[in-house]
C-alpha cells in the first residue's frame, strides 16, 4: 500500500490518496550515501548524478514539514542509542553513540506525514482501526521533573502546577544540613517525613512547554541529563482502538502505517485501508468481524481493543528484550576493559549509588554508594531534596587497597567523575565502577 501526498510551498498537505502499488527501486541507497549527496560530497554526487535533484527536493520538503511540526509543538529529544561495533571476526571493538543525519530525518518526516494522512483518511471514512496514541503526562510526573530540573535552574513553566505536602505517619528523615556545611547532614534530631503531591490531577500542559525548554537546553552541558529527565516524565506511547492524539508529536490523529513487515499494528491498518479502498462508497458495517488472516478487513471495537492491548504488551516485551541483549553485550565488552579508567557523567542518583555514563565509550554503569564511602572515608547518604549523595562526618572508614581518598563530599546529577571499571554484576548484566582520585 502506498500513500501519495501533495504539499504546497509552505509544507501544508493539500491532498492525499491511498492506493495499492509496487515499489520499483531506481537505486540501492543507504542513509550514509544520501547524507553524502546532501552534504555536497563530490564523489557521491557524481555517482548518483541523476538522483541529486530529487534528494535536494526531498530535503527541502522535509525541512518544511519539520518546521510545521515545530509550530505545533512537536517534541524532538534526539537522544542517542548505543551502537556496538564489530571487527571482521565479529569481535566487539567499541560502543558508540548513534547519529541521526539529515537523511534519517528526511525519511522520518515522510513517514510521519504518511502515518498521519492514513489515520486522517480512515477517521474521515468512519472506519475503526488501531491508533498510535500518546497521552499527556500525569501531574505527579511533571511535578517530579520540575523538582529535579530546579537543581539545574530550569522549569517547564506550567502556570497552574502547584503542590501539597502530606505528612507520613511514623515516617522519619535525617536532619537537613546546615547552610554552608554539607557535613552536618543527619547531625541532629530526625524530622517527620513529608511527601509532595500535585495539588490537582489536571494541569494545562502542552507539547510547547517541553519544546521551549529543549530549545533553551540546546548545546548546553546539561542538555543530555535534563532531556533524559523530561523523557521520563512523559507517558509511554501505546496502541489504542480510539484516536486519542499524540502528545509528543502534537498530532490530533496518528496511526502506524509505514512498516507492515515488522509491526503487526501497521498490518492491521493496511488491512483496514484495503477494505476502505475496495468499498469507496460504503461506511463501516454494522457488525464488523474480521477473519484472522484476511487481506482486507474491518475490525470490531472488541477486536481492536484486544489487539491494542496485545500489541502494546508485545512492544514492551520486545523493547525489554532488546535492552537486555544490549546490556549483556555491553557487559561482555566492559569485561575486557576491567581496570581501565574513564571520565563519566552522573545521569541518575539513587539511594544505592549513582549511574554514570562514560564519555569515551557509550556505556552506563553503577557507581555504588559503597565505592563513594570508600573514596570519601565517610558514611554516605542519599539527600532527597536535591537528589544527591553526600558524605557525612564521622569516624574514618578503612579504605581498600589502592583506594584514593576523595576531596569531593557530594555527588549529584550532572557532576563529572573519574571512574575505574571495577567489576561486572553478572545478575544485572552491568558494569560497576570505583571512584578514582
Amino acid at each position: 500500500m502506498s500513500c501519495m501526498m501533495e504539499f504546497d510551498a509552505t509544507g501544508r498537505m493539500r491532498d492525499s490518496r491511498m492506493t495499492p502499488g509496487v515499489i520499483r527501486s531506481a537505486e540501492r541507497m543507504t542513509y550514509t550515501n544520501v547524507n553524502k549527496v546532501l552534504e555536497g560530497d563530490a564523489e557521491a554526487s557524481a555517482r548518483y548524478a541523476t538522483l541529486v535533484h530529487h534528494f535536494q527536493d526531498m530535503k527541502t520538503l522535509a525541512l518544511l514539514l519539520n518546521a510545521r511540526r515545530n509550530e505545533h509543538g512537536s517534541i524532538d529529544f534526539d537522544l542517542p542509542e548505543p551502537v556496538i561495533e564489530f571487527d571482521d571476526e565479529q569481535r566487539m571493538i567499541n560502543i558508540t553513540r548513534s547519529e541521526r543525519n539529515v537523511a534519517h530525518r528526511l525519511i522520518e518526516e515522510f513517514m510521519l506525514a504518511a502515518n498521519r494522512a492514513v489515520a486522517g483518511y480512515l477517521l474521515g471514512r468512519g472506519l475503526a482501526t488501531l491508533h498510535r496514541v500518546h497521552e499527556k503526562p500525569d501531574a505527579k510526573k511533571v511535578l517530579e521533573f520540575e523538582d529535579m530540573a530546579k537543581a539545574f535552574g530550569y522549569t517547564l513553566g506550567v502556570a497552574d502546577l502547584h503542590q501539597r505536602e502530606i505528612a507520613v505517619r511514623h515516617g522519619r528523615v535525617p536532619a537537613p544540613a546546615k547552610r554552608g556545611r554539607p557535613d552536618s547532614f543527619a547531625h541532629g534530631r530526625e524530622r517527620g517525613m513529608r511527601v509532595t503531591l500535585p495539588g490537582s490531577q489536571e494541569i494545562s500542559i502542552t507539547p510547547q512547554h517541553y519544546q521551549r525548554l529543549l530549545k533553551k537546553l540546546a548545546g548546553k552541558p546539561t542538555e543530555r541529563i535534563v532531556s533524559y529527565l523530561m523523557l521520563r516524565s512523559l507517558k509511554q506511547a501505546r496502541y489504542a482502538a480510539d484516536s486519542l492524539g499524540h502528545f509528543a508529536l502534537g498530532f490530533d490523529e496518528y496511526a502506524h502505517f509505514t512498516s507492515p513487515i515488522r509491526r503487526y499494528p501497521d498490518l492491521i491498518v493496511h488491512r483496514t485501508l484495503k477494505w476502505a479502498l475496495a468499498h469507496p462508497h460504503q461506511g463501516a458495517p454494522l457488525d464488523p468481524h474480521s477473519a484472522a488472516h484476511a487481506q482486507a478487513a474491518v475490525y470490531s471495537s472488541k477486536q481492536l481493543e484486544e489487539l491494542a492491548t496485545e500489541t502494546s504488551e508485545a512492544e514492551r516485551r520486545a523493547a525489554s528484550a532488546e535492552r537486555e541483549l544490549k546490556d549483556w553485550k555491553t557487559a561482555q565488552f566492559m569485561e575486557q576493559h576491567l581496570g581501565d579508567e574513564y571520565e563519566g557523567l552522573i545521569i541518575s542518583v539513587q539511594k544505592y549509588g549513582c549511574f554514570v555514563e562514560l564519555l569515551e565509550v557509550f556505556v552506563e554503569g553503577l557507581l555504588p554508594i559503597g565505592a563513594l564511602e570508600e573514596a570519601a572515608d565517610a558514611r554516605c547518604v542519599y539527600r532527597e531534596r536535591d537528589h544527591a549523595i553526600v558524605a557525612i562526618s564521622g569516624p574514618e572508614r578503612p579504605r581498600g587497597r589502592g583506594a584514593a581518598k576523595s576531596k569531593q563530599r557530594s555527588w549529584g546529577l550532572g557532576d563529572r567523575v573519574q571512574v575505574r571499571a571495577e567489576r561486572i554484576d553478572p545478575m544485572r548484566r552491568r558494569v560497576e565502577f570505583a571512584l578514582v582520585g
